[in-house]
């Protein structure tokens, strides 16, 4: 039995569903044609609000904003709305784009083709148990999930009590402050080169997969040498963001020139520096990048001299794509694990810490290394001071350890104090007045 229809206006009406108390609106909007629940049973009520529906309707199709029709809903559909409200905001926060990535990259992969119907907790749970998520990657995509319970909620297309219960989800646990140990960098810097090459069940990887690694191995090489965090800091880099500055000064009369590559960083955590920070970029970085542009723009003769007029995002492959590196990265590592060549957990954000323990132990100023990664001198004692206490000069200081003895003896047996597996006695007044003697000798004849 078809409902019986009470038209209010052209393309706007009421009706009552059989064994259903509630008045529901039809209403054509843009072609479009669109029935909803009013959620009252009393008539006149129900005219009100179908007028303030249409109007309502009316105003979003005005702004451009998308206007879900009667039919099959998918999740998808209303990620694609949700991704539009974002868009159209007037002020355009940075963690947008960090909703819009997971958006596309992990939740509406994972639930493609679903139907509003079958997005159950269950199903959300299933989502969050398939991913590895840090504690900012979890507070994303649970915000992500919120955004898009309010859109059903707000545009009726689901009711509050309907709406699935985002299920507690486990942070993945790892050690956030590791730097890579010398062995297991060597090892790393010895096979993500040939990455691409390698081969799953038998199969050898297609060609954006390839092209992937490859990019991957030069842009591991760039945060080793910059320190700079993975995610937005460069993510939104052109190569022609890089700037060539020539340095020239005399020394004994005579002129030295060198070329200086600068970048500034203005995405990310810097929202200290209004203007952003600009830092220099190191021989090996620079080729690293040049390697990028080579393998993304091979229809082009990339070189030194011509890399930095391309507006190409440099992690932008050639066929327009920016990958997940992180998540390559982990099958890089997997992959060591696998072939028993290391066990420890790192991921990209290890050659930030990297590049802050290594300049710590050279002695570099903390101020000064504060400065280039973007953080502060408080953060940096707070988190990198345990390097300290890998240095030998202070577990000498703390095991009371006489190393000047130990080296002295060696000197005076002729022999590396590598050599000795144990502590050597310490040197006899004797051997002290010989030492001196023949160190005497040897200047006096050495002068």
């Amino acid at each position: 039995m078809l409902p019986n229809y009470e038209r209010l206006a052209k393309g706007l009406a009421i009706y009552r569903l059989k064994n259903s108390k509630n008045f529901y609106a039809r209403i054509r909007v843009n072609g479009a044609e669109i029935k909803r629940s009013l959620g009252v049973a009393d008539e006149d009520e129900a005219k009100f609000r179908a007028w303030e529906l249409r109007s309502e309707l009316e105003n979003r199709n005005k702004q451009g904003l998308a206007i879900l029709a009667n039919k099959k809903i998918y999740v998808e559909d209303i990620i694609n709305n949700v991704i539009k409200q974002l868009d159209s905001k007037k002020t355009q926060l940075q963690i947008y784009k960090d909703y819009k990535t997971v958006f596309s990259n992990f939740i509406t992969p994972f639930f493609k083709n679903v139907e509003i119907i079958d997005f159950t907790t269950k199903k959300i749970r299933d989502y969050f148990d398939c991913q590895e998520l840090s504690i900012t990657r979890k507070n994303i995509n649970k915000t992500c999930f919120k955004m898009i319970f309010d859109f059903l909620e707000e545009e009726k297309i689901v009711k509050k009590n309907d709406i699935p219960i985002l299920p507690k989800v486990k942070t993945l646990k790892i050690e956030t402050r590791d730097a890579f140990n010398d062995s297991d960098l060597s090892i790393i810097l010895e096979h993500l080169p040939n990455f691409h090459e390698v081969e799953k069940n038998g199969r050898k990887p297609n060609f954006k997969t390839v092209e992937y690694r490859k990019i991957l191995n030069e842009y591991f090489i760039i945060l080793l040498e910059t320190g700079l965090r993975t995610g937005e800091e460069f993510i939104n880099l052109r190569f022609n963001d890089i700037k060539k500055k020539k340095h020239s000064y005399y020394k004994d009369d005579l002129l030295i020139e060198n070329d200086n590559y600068l970048v500034k960083i203005s995405k990310g955590k810097t929202k200290k520096y209004s203007n952003g920070r600009i830092i220099a970029l190191s021989s090996k970085a620079i080729n690293a990048i040049v390697n990028i542009a080579k393998i993304t723009q091979q229809d082009k003769n990339i070189t030194i001299d011509n890399f930095l007029y391309s507006n190409k995002l440099i992690l932008e492959t050639s066929f327009n794509k920016i990958a997940e590196f992180s998540d390559i990265f982990k099958q890089f590592t997997d992959y060591l694990k696998e072939s028993n060549l290391i066990n420890t957990h790192y991921t990209l954000y290890s050659c930030r810490h990297t590049f802050i323990t290594k300049r710590l132990m050279e002695g570099v100023d903390i101020y000064l290394i504060a400065k280039f990664v973007g953080s502060s001198v408080e953060m940096i004692e707070k988190h990198y001071d345990s390097y300290k206490l890998s240095q030998q000069s202070h577990i000498d200081s703390l095991t009371n350890f006489n190393r000047d003895a130990l080296e002295l003896k060696a000197i005076l047996n002729n022999i590396s104090y590598t050599d000795y597996d144990d502590i050597p006695p310490d040197p006899t007044e004797a051997d002290l007045k010989k030492f001196h003697r023949d160190a005497e000798e040897f200047f006096k004849n050495n002068q």
